[in-house]
Parts: structure tokens; C-alpha cells; sequence
């Protein structure tokens, strides 16, 4: 008979969590040690991902920062480099650094845009690519990449003030998933993304009242997300619970996305 828990047991496996210094990031690195992980906090903040991986080692875990910029390729191949070095694999990637711009259209810079696209769509490229050729090697490994909803609604993110960069950036990050996952499989390795609604975080700090309001009332299980909301599904893509799950995009917006 197998138990579906061993299924869920991840704790021989080596995952890098991108941006994972707060907010979702921070909770899917704690989501993947509390399963056993040994878990790499890279983030551009290097001392707040320094903080992350001490409290899961005061936990009971395994875990080491990094301090990565993961729109420099440079900066990408060395972090990655680095973990090898150290623990000679890498099983999973969660591509979760992001950046989010509240500049309208018309006002949007050149600068904003490029900073946007460098972060969510050229950063989830440069990592994907640095750890594929070791899951390749190992002929296993799991990418879980950060979309959003937003993708697909732009309109209601304009309650926000702006967010024509973020909504590309994530639409392509969303495609890419799928044209990955197709590349990878036959390797071994399930891509999949998940795509958030509002979540309660520094992120989404400031967004006018109003916003935060109507995102409220419009998601049928009537709350906005917390971090932890995220992470379990991000956790469960991890596993050996979805290994029969690729190239796709799990919605986690408490049913929002059937709203608008």
C-alpha cells in the first residue's frame, strides 16, 4: 500500500526560493522547510533573505541566503554555482521575485518598464535556465513559476493605479511555463505556475482604499489571500503529489477569477 505522505516528503531535496526575503516568497520558504527541504533564500535584500534563513534554522531546518540579483545573469550563475558547490544538486526552483510598478500607462518610463520585464520575466529566464541543465543531469526537478491573474484582467488592475508592464510580464511568464514544461518533461522535470489574485503583502502596501475594498468584496470565499495561501500550493507543486502535473497555471484567488 503507499502512503500519500511520503508523497509530500521532500526533505532529501534542495529547492531556491527567488525573493524569498518577505511576503509570499518568505512563506513558500518556510512552506518547503517545514516538508523537510533544505531551502536557499535568494534575494536581491541580502540581509533580510539572512534573517529569513536563520529563522528556519532556529526552526529545526536547513537553509542558507543568498544575496541574488535575478535580472543579472552574472549574479543568477554565480548564486547557482554557489548551491552546487555546496550540496552537489538542485531539485526544485520557485521563480517568485517580483517587482510591481503603479505608474499609469501614459506615464510609464522607458526605465519602468524595462525594470518590471528585467525582474518578473528576464529573472524567471536567467534562473530557469541556470538550474535546468542540473535537473537535466539528475533527470528530475520541479520549477514553479510566479504568474499572476492579473495577466488575464488587466482592467481590474488598473484600480491599483497602472500595472500594464506587471500584467505583460506575467502573461509571459505564464507562457513561458508552457513552453518549458514541454521542453523539460521528457527530462523529468514538471513547470508549472501559480497565479495569485491580492495577496497581504509589503507588495501591496499603499494601494488606494477603494482598491483594497473591491478586491475584498469580490472574491466569493471573502477574504483577501494571506502569504500561506500561496505557498501550500506552490508546496504541493514541489512534491512528488504532482508529478503528473506540468505546463500548467493554478489560479489561487479565492475564486475571484470567475467574478470579473
Amino acid at each position: 500500500m503507499r502512503k500519500i505522505s511520503k508523497r509530500f516528503d521532500i526533505g532529501a531535496k534542495v529547492a531556491i526560493v527567488t525573493g524569498a526575503a518577505s511576503g509570499i516568497g518568505r512563506a513558500i520558504a518556510l512552506s518547503l522547510s517545514d516538508l523537510g527541504a533544505t531551502v536557499v533564500i535568494a534575494d536581491k535584500a541580502g540581509d533580510e533573505a539572512g534573517k529569513v534563513a536563520r529563522e528556519i534554522i532556529s526552526a529545526g531546518g536547513k537553509a542558507v541566503a543568498i544575496k541574488t540579483d535575478v535580472a543579472k545573469a552574472r549574479d543568477v550563475e554565480r548564486m547557482v554555482q554557489q548551491v552546487i558547490d555546496k550540496f552537489g544538486r538542485i531539485d526544485i526552483l520557485v521563480n517568485n521575485a517580483g517587482v510591481i510598478s503603479r505608474q499609469s500607462f501614459v506615464d510609464m518610463t522607458e526605465a519602468d518598464f524595462d525594470r518590471t520585464l528585467a525582474v518578473n520575466l528576464k529573472g524567471v529566464v536567467l534562473c530557469s535556465q541556470a538550474v535546468a541543465k542540473h535537473m537535466i543531469a539528475q533527470k528530475s526537478g520541479k520549477i514553479v513559476n510566479m504568474g499572476s491573474s492579473f495577466s488575464s484582467r488587466g482592467s481590474v488592475c488598473n484600480l491599483s493605479g497602472g500595472g500594464a508592464d506587471y500584467c505583460a510580464s506575467k502573461a509571459g511568464v505564464q507562457a513561458f511555463t508552457r513552453v518549458l514544461a514541454m521542453e523539460l518533461g521528457p527530462c523529468g522535470i514538471n513547470v508549472n505556475a501559480v497565479a495569485p489574485g491580492i495577496v497581504n503583502t509589503p507588495m501591496h502596501e499603499g494601494l488606494w482604499e477603494g482598491a483594497v475594498a473591491y478586491y475584498a468584496n469580490s472574491v466569493p470565499l471573502g477574504r483577501l489571500a494571506e502569504p500561506e495561501d500561496i505557498a501550500d500550493v506552490v508546496a504541493f507543486l514541489a512534491t512528488d503529489a504532482a508529478r503528473y502535473v506540468t505546463g500548467q497555471t493554478i489560479h489561487v484567488n479565492g475564486g475571484q477569477i470567475m467574478v470579473d
